[in-house]
């Protein structure tokens, strides 16, 4: 064989592989990309918990009641929603098979045959003529965990503290 023939198969053998290695490299670049906007878009699901109280009677005790905050800014469903917070020092569970994007709420119920009603609009409060904030300083309400299922079927956990983590 040549010198010339030798050089050009050479010339081959780097071309193909800088071109196997290129197509790694850009693959790799394509998986952390997706990778980064699904946990973006996972990150856009949040949760809290909340006082209500009626506003023409704010010191009316009756009225009060506490909620959780669902606020869902995807632009699609979530599904198999799990909630854990405490509710005065007590774990509560909640769960729904959907939740459409926007703030949606449901109320804390002790000691009923569901600890918590359906979720409704968070435009239902300010209809309602209610009042709404967030436990801020109180270690004894606040969310725990949250879990839900992206339209993609990938499940998705936030844990207080810790943030959003990829689970299946």
């Amino acid at each position: 064989m040549s010198n010339q023939a030798t050089a050009a198969w050479v010339g081959v053998i780097i071309t193909l592989v800088i071109s196997v290695w290129s197509i790694t490299v850009a693959r790799r670049a394509e998986r952390t990309a997706r990778t980064e906007r699904s946990v973006r878009e996972a990150a856009k699901v949040s949760a809290w918990i909340s006082t209500t109280w009626s506003v023409s009677a704010p010191e009316d005790d009756s009225q009060k009641s506490n909620i959780l905050v669902i606020r869902n800014s995807s632009d699609a469903v979530i599904h198999d929603v799990e909630a854990t917070a405490l509710m005065n020092k007590r774990e509560a569970t909640f769960s729904a098979a959907v939740c459409p994007p926007g703030e949606s709420f449901a109320t804390w119920k002790p000691g009923g045959r569901f600890a918590w009603e359906l979720l409704a609009s968070c435009s239902e409060l300010a209809t309602g003529n209610r009042g709404s904030r967030a436990f801020t300083k109180s270690p004894n309400w606040k969310l725990v965990s949250l879990r839900s299922t992206d339209a993609f079927g990938a499940r998705w956990e936030y844990r207080s503290g810790e943030g959003v983590t990829l689970v299946r």
